[in-house]
């Protein structure tokens, strides 16, 4: 591009949409071939979720030039590769799969979507459960649509001294609910955010949140 960047596109979440569209850097970008990208998906993210199995691979378009060389830079890259240990068994065969789904009108692809959007659909139910209790918790927002595995709340108001790490902290002993503080993401200075999955089976979730709730109301207050 004008200023020489390449752009690397994580792309691991283009399924776990819950009722957007996908629209991928490679269309964003159209007929501009001025831009190298490189989008990268895996096995262990998205919809798949299969995070002890190793498998990914990664799209180039518009190669950059290798600089000092004459060797193409595809080339190089396969070369690269080639001495570099590959995926075990297990996650190569996850990749194929993750690459070539089954085709609509074939023996497995009812089977192979109706768990999909079974999938899909628990995690959207439980990202709502979880938004809709923010709105039980004083001064605290979600923006947005759901997407992806995780939340990510705004709270305006924290009692004097404290941070969204002393945050974190105080709500993993007291309810024992394990998040991971915005200042670990390098957010906006002066405001306070974390980050949760909504991974967790419902049942324990609807055991947690009230306790989360509760905990809020009393933390912000004192």
């Amino acid at each position: 591009g004008q200023n020489g960047l390449a752009i690397f596109a994580d792309e691991v979440y283009q399924d776990n949409l819950y009722g957007s569209e996908f629209l991928s850097f490679s269309k964003a970008l159209g007929d501009d071939i001025n831009i190298p990208l490189f989008s990268f998906h895996s096995a262990s993210k998205g919809f798949y979720g299969e995070c002890g199995h190793r498998g990914g691979y990664f799209e180039v378009r518009n190669p950059p030039g290798a600089q000092g060389s004459n060797t193409g830079f595809i080339d190089i890259l396969f070369k690269q590769a080639s001495v570099n240990l590959c995926s075990n068994t297990t996650g190569q065969a996850l990749i194929y799969l993750l690459a070539s789904p089954p085709l609509e009108g074939s023996e497995p692809y009812d089977q192979f979507n109706r768990e999909r959007q079974g999938i899909l659909a628990d995690l959207n139910e439980k990202a709502v459960m979880i938004k809709e209790s923010f709105k039980k918790m004083d001064d605290v927002e979600c923006f947005g649509k759901v997407g992806a595995m995780y939340l990510f709340p705004r709270f305006n108001t924290l009692p004097a001294g404290k941070t969204d790490f002393d945050y974190c902290m105080s709500l993993l002993e007291k309810t024992g609910l394990t998040t991971v503080n915005g200042s670990g993401f390098g957010q906006k200075e002066g405001t306070h955010h974390l980050r949760i999955a909504f991974l967790p089976p419902k049942n324990t979730l609807e055991d947690v949140l009230p306790k989360w709730i509760d905990f809020h109301n009393n933390y912000v207050r004192y």
